[in-house]
């Protein structure tokens, strides 16, 4: 049993929203909370991610590195092709700083989020990411002052066809 099998039903979506909230559920408590023994669980689990549907990662909290800083970048670039966005997305991709980037529509092509030791580090990445290329425009860098939400977790309930 797979997601690509069959649409996903109501307990998907709780059983996927439960394990964006705290991963480390036994099968048992899963199972208790949607109403499945731990078997069925592991099975649905086994099948989203067999669909690609979930993936299984460690996420550091943020809050615990207090000292870190970071900084919200919009880009702009000169030229649009498709190769100077994939050179760029792939660059950005690939640096350990760049903690989100999205490609966006408006006058600002992209919307990078970079997390760093300090202000200094931040404009020194700044520099080394952006000022050296000459596809790029203009970038303007807004530090993030306070974190009011922060998360990947989509709510299950969207993932119903």
């Amino acid at each position: 049993m797979t997601s690509r099998q069959r649409p996903l039903d109501e307990i998907d979506t709780r059983l996927l929203d439960l394990l964006q909230a705290d991963a480390d559920q036994t099968l048992r408590a899963l199972g208790d909370q949607v109403g499945l023994s731990p078997s069925a669980v592991q099975r649905r689990i086994a099948g989203y991610k067999a669909a690609g549907v979930l993936r299984t990662v460690a996420v550091v909290d943020a809050e615990a590195a207090s000292s870190l800083a970071q900084a919200l970048v919009l880009l702009a670039l000169v030229e649009e092709s498709f190769e100077h966005h994939r050179r760029l997305a792939d660059r950005l991709r690939a640096h350990p700083a760049v903690q989100q980037c999205y490609s966006l529509s408006g006058p600002w092509d992209y919307a990078v989020l970079l997390t760093a030791r300090s202000i200094g580090d931040l404009r020194d990445l700044g520099n080394e990411l952006f000022k050296g290329d000459d596809n790029i425009r203009r970038y303007d860098t807004m530090f993030v002052l306070d974190t009011v939400k922060s998360g990947a977790a989509l709510p299950g309930e969207l993932l119903l066809g």
